[in-house]
């Protein structure tokens, strides 16, 4: 099957504009979401260079390739950028960006003064292939990055790394092989794939933002505002299997009810952000004390609950002391109005340790009373159920 190369052009130009106008209209619609406005500045790089293929392939304007070649590595490193910011990190620095479309316009430059187009191409080849491996390691290598769109965008641009790199070593011996407008098939077969994967690039974008939004949203569910701990919702479907998986193998469990000490005071006398700021920073030492498989919600107003699997009501005690004599130290340290004394925040805490057959009402209902134990017992203490 042979392909006419510059009807192949004028497909990939038009496929590559359609794609750079979702990209667009992603960011448009998701201003907030970081990178995308990179990748849309990418896609329309993407266009120049194959507006400037095309010209080239048609007027035979011999500064066309020099500058497409520019506006490929221009794209990489902003759709690179862009995949950064997207994964929360570190955006590439102006000096790189900078320096690297210097050195692609210098090696353009001189390339072309010493009509040494052939090895421009090459060179060209490796850097593509460079930055495609720099963007595939950054998505594939992400800690946070095990998601199905993730993973098969850093693949494309693995893939590409590799195709641009052969490309550039078997171009060293044929220089036809650079050549995007040479009839041999090697041009057809290099523009079906820039076709491909432009096309699986951007639904790889537009996939990576509904997964990005999917998660915010089922964190907006599953987690209070203000404080970002668990709400009850969460922390009921959470609990539920924590007690089945206890009650299955008759492993201990324990619950911490937790209150915060005169908490209508501190709205009273400081205001209520303050105590906002009070109650994030409760969480915030309580995401320290507690373990990863803890289960801990905002059960409502100043009070919490944290369920500890596999623990018993002695250790569950060691646990509770050490969250308030944390919390104790730490609120010291919040800064109150000017004219204020320094304040402390002290919490009261009630344990019950779970018992045989026993429901979760009733398991947090004789918390409940430790707590209310704790309280009458001079506040900010612990206290373990009977």
């Amino acid at each position: 099957m042979h392909f006419d190369i510059r009807t192949l052009l004028v497909a990939v130009t038009l496929a590559t504009a359609f794609c750079a106008g979702a990209r667009f209209l992603l960011w448009r619609m998701h201003l907030t979401i970081p990178g995308l406005g990179r990748w849309a500045l990418a896609g329309g790089c993407a266009v120049v260079t194959f507006i400037l293929i095309l010209s080239y392939g048609i007027f035979h304007w011999p500064l066309s390739l020099p500058w497409a070649q520019v506006f490929i590595v221009i794209g990489l490193l902003l759709s690179w950028d862009g995949f950064r910011r997207f994964i929360d990190k570190p955006p590439l620095t102006t000096s790189a960006l900078v320096g690297v479309t210097a050195i692609g316009v210098i090696w353009s430059v001189i390339s072309q003064s010493q009509y040494l187009i052939d090895t421009k191409g090459v060179g060209n080849a490796f850097l593509v292939s460079a930055l495609s491996f720099c963007i595939a390691r950054d998505l594939l290598f992400w800690p946070k990055g095990n998601t199905p769109a993730i993973r098969s965008t850093g693949g494309i641009y693995a893939i590409n790394a590799i195709i641009f790199l052969i490309r550039g070593i078997v171009a060293q011996d044929r220089s036809e092989i650079v050549d995007l407008l040479n009839p041999n098939g090697v041009a057809a077969a290099m523009l079906l794939w820039l076709l491909c994967s432009v096309i699986a690039i951007t639904l790889g974008m537009i996939l990576m933002t509904a997964e990005r939004l999917q998660t915010d949203l089922n964190n907006q569910a599953n987690h209070d505002p203000l404080t970002g701990a668990l709400n009850r919702r969460s922390f009921g479907f959470l609990s539920a299997k924590a007690m089945a998986h206890a009650h299955r193998h008759q492993l201990p469990l324990s619950v911490l009810m937790i209150d915060l000490d005169e908490f209508k005071h501190v709205n009273d006398h400081l205001g209520h952000e303050f105590g906002d700021k009070v109650l994030c920073q409760f969480v915030t030492v309580a995401n320290k004390v507690l373990r990863e498989d803890d289960v801990f919600c905002r059960f409502g107003g100043e009070e919490f609950v944290a369920l500890l699997p596999n623990t018993a009501s002695a250790d569950a005690f060691v646990v509770a002391n050490r969250l308030r004599s944390a919390f104790e130290i730490d609120s010291a340290f919040l800064e109150v109005k000017e004219g204020h004394a320094p304040f402390v925040t002290t919490v009261s805490i009630g344990i019950a340790e779970l018992q045989r057959d026993e429901q979760f009402e009733k398991l947090l209902s004789r918390a409940d009373s430790a707590l209310y134990q704790a309280k009458n017992n001079g506040r900010n203490r612990c206290e373990i159920a009977l």
